[in-house]
């Protein structure tokens, strides 16, 4: 295995801790030797309630033992190198024999960064930057949370393809199909919490959890608006934390997300909301769930966002576009990511 290829395979090791290492960076990390075989393996994820976890390379180091000694780490992140609720990485990783430490990304947190300078005092060589862009995509969430001081907002919308939700009858369930749903479940257990408004609480009463095997720590729920749900709504019910915050002031919410240090937060609203966080600028990325239908009139999808010329358009990019399903029932799944500059 080259560099290149290990870096690949941390970094797909790494989005096995999506959802599950907030407050700390998703991370990959593989041990080889000097040959580049695979001698062991390992990603970061939240331990048992009460206790930290374990970083991915102390996992990895965990796993090699004895066989760690003159082995090369490679790794998505720089090693940490401070005390937090975990010993610095750096210590055990000199302390296990690692000749040659490889990573794609520095540590862009101040209080953590410096590890490749201790090991390379330690006499450890030390390569970085092996597919940089690659795992900077990966860890967005995390890096724009150390970077802009707030969480990662992802927006996921269901529509048709002419733009509604919701027919004038107020029906909407299902706009898409049972495989796009299912995919939403996985979304949401990608992420640390779900805000909706009181409006799609009334209007849907929606339970909003991650609906997938294996998932043990449900995302956060949060609800925004000043109306009253009625105490048998399905999100104050038990499966997962629920916080309503009776203002629409969003930076009350971005205060309490910082606070709860969550890295990705999942917008799941209807159009009013969306909109309010479409104008401030809080939407980072948006799936959109396409339909391969037409309702022709009903509830569209973003509320009026004031925009009157083309050239005040809120402009995206295109990341890509996924079908889901198969025959009548495929959906599309259209990845959005804001656009660089905004």
């Amino acid at each position: 295995m080259d560099l290149e290829a290990a870096i690949r395979r941390a970094n797909e090791l790494s989005l096995l801790g999506l959802g599950k290492t907030s407050p700390n960076p998703i991370v990959g990390a593989l041990i080889l030797d000097s040959d580049g075989n695979l001698i062991a393996e390992g990603f970061h994820q939240r331990g048992a309630t009460g206790t930290p976890g374990l970083h991915a390379e102390i996992v990895a180091l965990q796993h090699a033992g004895e066989k760690a000694r003159g082995a090369t780490l490679v790794l998505t992140l720089e090693p940490c190198n401070h005390q937090g609720k975990t010993p610095p990485c750096t210590d055990a990783i000199i302390a296990a024999g690692i000749s040659q430490v490889v990573f794609a990304i520095d540590d862009p947190n101040p209080v953590a960064s410096g590890g490749a300078e201790k090991l390379r005092q330690a006499g450890i060589e030390v390569i970085s930057g092996v597919n940089r862009e690659l795992v900077v995509f990966t860890n967005r969430a995390w890096i724009h949370k150390i970077t802009k001081s707030r969480p990662y907002i992802t927006a996921k919308i269901a529509a048709t393809l002419d733009g509604f939700i919701a027919a004038t009858d107020h029906t909407s369930q299902w706009i898409t199909s049972e495989a796009s749903r299912h995919d939403v479940a996985n979304l949401r257990s990608q992420c640390d919490a779900i805000v909706t408004g009181v409006g799609t609480v009334l209007a849907d009463d929606p339970l909003l959890t991650a609906r997938v095997p294996g998932v043990v720590d449900q995302p956060v729920r949060i609800v925004l608006g000043e109306r009253e749900i009625p105490r048998s709504a399905k999100i104050l019910g038990p499966g997962a934390r629920t916080h309503v915050m009776k203002t629409r002031n969003l930076e009350d919410f971005i205060r309490f997300c910082r606070d709860e240090e969550f890295n990705r937060v999942l917008l799941e609203a209807g159009p009013t909301l969306t909109r309010a966080f479409l104008q401030a600028s809080l939407i980072d990325e948006i799936y959109l769930y396409q339909a391969p239908a037409f309702l022709g009139a009903g509830k569209t999808m973003i509320g009026d966002l004031g925009i009157t010329s083309i050239d005040q358009k809120l402009q995206f990019e295109l990341h890509s576009v996924t079908s889901i399903g198969e025959g009548s029932e495929r959906n599309s799944r259209i990845h959005l990511l804001v656009k660089a500059g905004r």
